[in-house]
């Protein structure tokens, strides 16, 4: 009797719809079987053992999947924010070269963007190829083979000192570059000048990039913000000690302030080293030593198998942005100079927002990871009303305070003065970016991002750059016509992901999300753990340093390809547990001790 008893008390009052349904798609016992499984076996072995039931809501599959609407919005929000702030870290460092650079003159500040653009064509296929090292390094941190954290370390560092060699060559051939559309002499030489200069701190900050990717893989990413708003600081200093002089000193006028950011560049890098490998050691338990397993072939075949095809993808982004930006040089400095401004606008307005739909695509990764389609819906419409909300109140300030934001600069009041009669048609462009990048996020966290890379190549090489030669230059709108030129392009993709998105059908998206999850051998413990690693992961990439984005439009500023989405970790992984059926490797992994198998 004391059976049958403690099965009636055990029995469910009602049958779990999302339980059932997607069980048999996924061929394990779902979470509230499992619970009440565990509860009868206890019961049986003691019948004054009262089973633990959780309470749940028919509709969903997973105790937490739904929490207080106040909860779900508090934690939106704090991880918007600090993306959002490591952005802005970043872009600081951007505004201040520019600023300078502007103050100084017109024709240099057309000459840096100009240079800008040409240099991160190559410069940012090495950035985002480095990044690679962020799934590989959590890989085999998750796997618990210390070591093989530090030999992808040392790879992805062969691979930049490498990488920067042509990168360095093609920043001596910029000048080149630029007089293509610029018959300005004196702002050709102040680009070429600027991009020399900077060649000289590309391996120190690719160096940075691999560097705090490792760490960030293990968790460990204060250190990277630390010093980033250290180097903010110092670069504000050194612009204004190597431009201006002090104590006498006249300064160096010009070349100062690539100088400075180079020094800035070293010694970020140095401070990051002295903090976590010299005095906190973090790396001691993930470092065995130089070794040239790095060099595996083997191994370096399945690095590149993932830095490839991310870097590549932001080659695609910045070529686009490269040739239409540098259409501008057919109209002048004035022309080009401007444009740099705008772009500098639009990068703090960005850097403010962004993180918003950034943390909306993490949140709702989540969710439909666990099959809730409802709750996933549900942050989409919270990221969205915040995302609005922040996008009005920057455009607000910016058509208010728009002397004093473009001063900031520039003091030319000609430039002043054409940044202030295209502000309507920027401001629309800028809306109209805004929705697209929310739109870009949801289809990543949908695991539709084919469409994203679809509709970024079509509207940005069919529409936004023909235009951007056709509507300044050939029809003489001037520098409307660029603007408008990026808006008709970031309308064609917000239709399209538009379309992409109302065509989704959420239950059977969140169960091919809870498949593919629960198919993942490497998938972390419980969700706050995955979404942890999303985060930190997205934390780390706007906090390294590349090649400043001030001078880019919105149509380059959403790489079309996703790299922390779960479908692209899972891909990522499958590449990576690749090495370890490989002989040579094989029988590496076997003189490497497991610290858990130790254990």
């Amino acid at each position: 009797m004391g059976k049958k008893k403690s099965t009636k008390n055990v029995a469910a009052p009602a049958p779990v719809p999302a339980a059932s349904e997607v069980t048999p798609l996924l061929k394990v016992p779902s979470p509230v079987a499992q619970h009440e499984e565990r509860g009868i076996e206890m019961q049986e072995k003691n019948p004054l053992v009262k089973p633990i039931i959780p309470e749940v809501n028919p509709s969903v599959t997973h105790v937490d999947d739904v929490i207080p609407i106040r909860q779900e919005l508090w934690e939106l929000s704090s991880m918007a924010v600090q993306l959002s702030l490591r952005q802005m870290v970043r872009q600081a460092m951007t505004i201040t070269d520019s600023a300078f650079q502007g103050h100084i003159g017109t024709k240099q500040l057309a000459g840096v963007a100009l240079a800008a653009m040409w240099m991160g064509v190559p410069s940012t296929f090495i950035q985002f190829s480095i990044q690679a090292i962020n799934t590989l390094c959590s890989q085999a941190y998750g796997a618990g083979n210390n070591k093989l954290v530090g030999i992808w370390l040392q790879t992805a560092i062969v691979f930049a000192v490498l990488g920067s060699i042509p990168v360095i060559i093609w920043y001596f051939c910029v000048g080149h570059l630029i007089s293509i559309t610029m018959e300005d002499q004196e702002t050709v030489k102040y680009g070429s000048q600027f991009a020399m200069v900077m060649a000289l701190g590309l391996i120190p900050q690719y160096i940075y990039g691999a560097c705090s990717t490792y760490f960030a893989a293990q968790g460990i990413i204060m250190p990277a913000t630390f010093c980033s708003a250290l180097t903010m600081v110092l670069n504000v200093v050194l612009n204004r000690f190597y431009i201006y002089g002090a104590f006498g000193w006249k300064g160096m006028g010009f070349i100062g302030s690539p100088l400075a950011t180079v020094t800035s560049t070293c010694l970020q890098l140095f401070f990051f080293l002295m903090y976590t490998v010299v005095l906190k050691g973090y790396h001691k338990p993930y470092w065995g030593g130089w070794s040239r397993e790095c060099l595996n072939k083997e191994r370096v075949k399945v690095f590149l198998s993932l830095a490839i095809p991310m870097g590549a993808s932001s080659v695609v982004d910045w070529a686009s942005a490269t040739v239409a930006g540098a259409f501008s040089g057919f109209l002048g400095p004035n022309i080009a100079a401007s444009q740099s401004v705008l772009g500098g606008v639009f990068g703090v307005a960005n850097s403010a927002v962004s993180g918003f739909s950034t943390s909306t695509q993490i949140r709702m990764s989540r969710y439909l990871g666990k099959g809730n389609a409802g709750a996933a819906k549900r942050v989409l419409f919270l990221g969205a009303s915040i995302v609005f909300a922040g996008a009005i109140i920057m455009l607000c300030a910016v058509l208010t305070l728009r002397n004093h934001i473009f001063q900031i600069w520039s003091n030319d009041p000609v430039i002043i003065g054409m940044c202030t009669d295209v502000l309507l048609v920027f401001v629309i462009c800028i809306l109209v970016a805004f929705v697209r990048f929310l739109l870009t996020a949801v289809m990543n966290a949908l695991s539709l991002a084919h469409i994203n890379l679809w509709a970024n190549n079509f509207a940005s090489w069919i529409i936004y750059v023909p235009f951007s030669y056709l509507l300044p230059i050939t029809w003489g709108w001037g520098l409307d016509g660029f603007w408008w030129a990026d808006t008709y392009g970031e309308m064609f993709k917000a239709l399209i992901l538009l379309w992409g998105v109302s065509r989704v059908d959420w239950d059977i998206a969140a169960k091919r999300a809870q498949a593919a999850a629960e198919a993942d051998d490497d998938a972390a413990e419980n969700d706050a753990e995955e979404e942890k690693k999303r985060l930190l992961a997205y934390e780390n990439e706007a906090l390294v340093g590349r090649t400043p984005e001030s001078y880019r439009t919105p149509s380059a500023m959403t790489p079309s390809t996703p790299y922390h989405t779960p479908s692209a970790r899972r891909r990522a992984r499958s590449s990576a547990r690749s090495v370890t059926y490989t002989p040579d490797l094989a029988k590496a992994r076997s003189k490497t001790p497991n610290p858990r198998s130790q254990a």
